[in-house]
């Protein structure tokens, strides 16, 4: 399986694409984390770290279909950078803002997850193009999966690593510029540029039509909150 995935990654633009996407999505994995240990610092109470962290959470859910789609209307580079900029922006403008205005802490965040870039769904639409054989791409599937899982595991590590050294504004600024970053490296590829829709008649629900997915769907969510309230719960008693 490992030679396997060294063979994988010797295509071209294969790590770039890879490792583009897991710094893009840095933000993703670490917002929430950061989030709760900025607004603590400020002096805010856990009930307001939890509900922006939730916040950031709940709009990155919503945001991410609809960004997809407009991937979809117009390409990657046009929809994934200025959305990675704008969420860097909310990011940015809570961190040096602070919460002393509610309002715009909460606008702020708001913008941070609504606008954050679909990086994973466009590499896997990327997959097929730059690999070519379908036994490669399922590989590839298995494999950002895997690193996917490490960037989550190591993420908040990072976080709490910065805000030990610097502070937890800094740690806010700086996943977010990682995230921007990522995403410049991935939309300035070849393959990314070059990536076009394949013309199809869609509902404007997509998948959310299927009954199935839906379950699925509010099965994460209880996993999601669980594991949320498990991680605030550390940055309560930290």
């Amino acid at each position: 399986m490992a030679r396997g995935y060294v063979e994988l990654l010797r295509a071209r633009h294969a790590v770039r694409l890879l490792a583009g996407t897991l710094l893009g999505r840095l933000p993703n994995a670490t917002g929430p984390l950061a989030i709760a240990l900025f607004v603590r610092a400020q002096g805010g109470g856990i009930a307001l770290a939890g509900a922006l962290s939730a916040l950031y959470g709940l709009a990155t859910a919503v945001g991410q279909p609809m960004l997809g789609r407009l991937v979809d209307l117009h390409g990657q580079p046009r929809v994934m950078l200025p959305a990675a900029l704008l969420s860097a922006l909310g990011a940015g403008t809570l961190a040096l803002a602070g919460t002393g205005s509610l309002v715009l802490a909460t606008a702020a965040v708001l913008v941070a997850g609504v606008c954050t870039p679909p990086l994973e769904g466009g590499l896997r639409a990327l997959w097929p193009g730059v690999l070519k054989r379908q036994e490669r791409v399922h590989a590839a599937y298995a494999l950002d999966a895997v690193a996917q899982e490490v960037m989550f595991a190591l993420g908040p590590l990072l976080v709490t690593l910065l805000v030990a050294w610097w502070s937890e504004q800094a740690a806010l600024l700086v996943i977010n510029a990682v995230g921007v970053l990522g995403a410049l490296s991935v939309v300035v590829s070849p393959p990314s540029r070059a990536w076009r829709s394949s013309p199809r008649v869609a509902h404007w629900l997509g998948a959310l039509r299927s009954r199935g997915l839906l379950a699925l769907l509010c099965a994460f969510f209880f996993v999601g909150a669980a594991l949320g309230a498990t991680a605030l719960a550390a940055v309560a008693y930290s």
